[in-house]
Parts: structure tokens; sequence; C-alpha cells
């Protein structure tokens, strides 16, 4: 019989999938590399728009076929299932370099503790593939559980934690000298952006990476619904929660970058090269810097957990194997298409996943 989420469960696993690295870190740096403020604008009707639609579709679809993405789509047209194939293949590869800028986001919780090599010598060590191999087989412990006992679990634990570190950070930055000028970046638009079309490209795409929209995440969620609860309600928490992170993520980083005098438009790189720079020179910078990649970590790691049940719950129903040997067989996959992922990565790499959706 298949487990079903309580509705506090389903909002928190829901909530812990679409936050996650590209709320709090690729949304700042798409805002400061996209003139600032006028970004807001086009990304609010891109998640009103596309984004609650999308999560929506997908939990009423999960919820009235009870069961993968495959199942899911060959329950909607026999010949449609192949086609449920596609998500699977879409969040191993996402999961395969995601877990690499996870494995960057835990070594940097190290590092602010012990002090932070260049990003360079980093990327070029033994170290990035120590601290993916660390983040899979932290992924695997948890999706092996099950979706009660190891996704809902962990949601439930570091949610709430998530939003407290988020609180506190930003009531650090917002007391910086010089954070109003990066208030000002961020809340006042420069409306000719608007006129770019790269902006709302952009605008689009974050909301689509950040809300998990579209990769069948939602669709698996939604397989564990009850009947009896509101998807309106279920998907306005999601969309709403994923936004709040995402914009409370900008009232943190460009107080920080302006009030020591860094670019809000570095890019990629604000997270692993400015901003260790920044909390090097701060007072309390080795605290704050491991609060803030412990926030970052926490939020791509509900992110991560996700994204591996869209193929275990795939390989569970298809060929009616055990939990365990399901998950294990998808931690497999991913270590294999990671690897790559792992010795290809440096300063110019981050540049490929600026282009990323």
């Amino acid at each position: 019989m298949r487990e079903h989420l309580s509705r506090i469960g389903l909002i928190l696993v829901g909530i812990g999938s679409a936050i996650g690295l590209g709320n709090i870190w690729r949304f700042p740096y798409v805002v400061g590399t996209s003139g600032g403020g006028a970004f807001l604008i086009p990304y609010l009707i891109a998640v009103i728009l596309f984004g609650l639609p999308v999560i929506m579709i997908e939990l009423a679809a999960g919820r009235k076929f009870q069961g993968s993405v495959v199942t899911t789509f060959r329950k909607i047209k026999s010949s449609l299932g192949p086609l449920g194939i596609l998500p699977v293949l879409i969040c191993l590869g996402i999961l395969s370099y995601y877990l690499v800028i996870m494995g960057w986001v835990l070594a940097f919780v190290y590092f602010s503790f012990v002090g932070y090599p260049s990003f360079d010598s980093f990327t070029l060590s033994n170290l990035p593939f120590l601290f993916f191999l660390i983040c899979l087989f932290a992924v695997f412990l948890v999706d092996r559980q099950g979706i009660k006992k190891g996704i809902e679990k962990i949601c439930r634990l570091m949610m709430p934690l998530l939003f407290v570190f988020l609180l506190f950070l930003m009531g650090k930055a917002l007391l910086l000298p010089g954070a109003r000028a990066g208030l000002l970046f961020y809340l006042k638009p420069d409306l000719s952006a608007l006129s770019d079309p790269k902006v709302w490209a952009l605008a689009f795409g974050q909301a689509f990476f950040s809300m998990s929209a579209g990769w069948g995440i939602m669709m698996t969620f939604g397989s564990y619904m009850r009947k009896k609860d509101s998807i309106i309600t279920s998907s306005l928490w999601i969309a709403g929660a994923d936004t709040l992170v995402a914009l409370l993520a900008g009232f943190i980083i460009f107080p920080i970058v302006f009030s020591f005098g860094m670019d809000p438009a570095a890019g990629p790189q604000l997270a692993f090269v400015t901003l260790p720079a920044i909390f090097s020179a701060m007072p309390l910078g080795h605290f704050l810097g491991g609060l803030f990649f412990t926030l970052l970590f926490i939020g791509g790691f509900t992110s991560a957990v996700s994204i591996i049940e869209v193929c275990t719950t795939v390989f569970v129903d298809e060929s009616k194997i055990d939990r365990r040997k399901a998950s294990a067989f998808a931690v497999i996959l991913t270590l294999f298409l990671g690897i790559p992922s792992v010795l290809s990565y440096g300063v110019s790499s981050l540049l490929v996943w600026h282009a990323l959706p």
C-alpha cells in the first residue's frame, strides 16, 4: 500500500524540494547581473503565470494516478508511458552536477572555520570529489528510508532551521554600514532593463529552476498526497515559501556586498569567491560564513533528496524491487554521471552553470 503524506508533510517536502541552491545562490547573482530590482518584476510574473500553475498540474496528476512519473504518463495514455522516462533522465542529469555544487558548499562550511583557500586551488585538489561522495552518501541514507521516515522527517527538521538561519543572517546583514546602498540596488528597479529579452528569459528560467517545475518532482510528491488535502492551498504554500526565500536571500547578499564595496554583478563566483573574501574580513566572519554556507547546504540537501526521489519511485514502481535497492541503484547511476562533473569543474565552469536554467 502506498504511503501518504500528511498535509503539513506534503507542504514541507514540497517546500524542501523547491528551496535550494537556485534560491540562495543563483537568485541573488542573477538579480545582480540583470539590473537589480528590475529583475523582480518579470520573476514574480513568471512565478504567478508559470511556476504556480505547473506545481498545481503536477500535484493533481500525481494524486489522481497514485504512481511514479512513468505510471502517471502511462495512465494518462498508454502510449505516453515511455515519455515518463524523460523526467528521470533530467533528474539524474541535474543531480549529477547539483551534488558537485553541494560538495563545494559543504567544503566551504569546513573552510569557514579553518580558512578559505582560493577557489582554483580547491577545485584542483581531491577535495571536491571527497565532498561529492559525502553528499551522495548522505542523500542515499535519507532516500532509502522512504518518503515519511526519510524525506518528510529531514524536511521537518531542516526547513524551520533554514528560516531561522535566513532571518538571523538577514538581520546581521541589514545592520552593516553601507547596507542601504545594497537595499537601493535590490529594491529600486531600473525599468529600462525590462526592455531586454534576456532579463525576461533569465526570470522565467530562474522560476523554472527554482520551483522544480516540469521535473516530475511535484508529480511524484502528488502521488503521496491524500485525496482530502487541497492542491491549491499546498501549491500556494510551496510557491510562496520558495519565492520568499529567494527574496530574503537578496536581503542578505546585497547589503553584505555593498557594505564591503564588492561588485554585485560578480555572477556565479559570488558565493565561492566574493563572499569568502568578505567573510574573512568581517568581525565574526568565520562564524557568519559558516552559518551562510550551512544555510546554503540545507537548501541544497532537501532539494537533492527530492530530485532522487523521482528516480527511486520509478525504479520501485516499474521493477518492483524494494526501496533500498532502488535507492542504491539511483545513487550508483548518479555517481557515474557525476564523476565527469567533479573532474571538469573550475572557475570557468561557473560560467557554464550561469547559462543553465
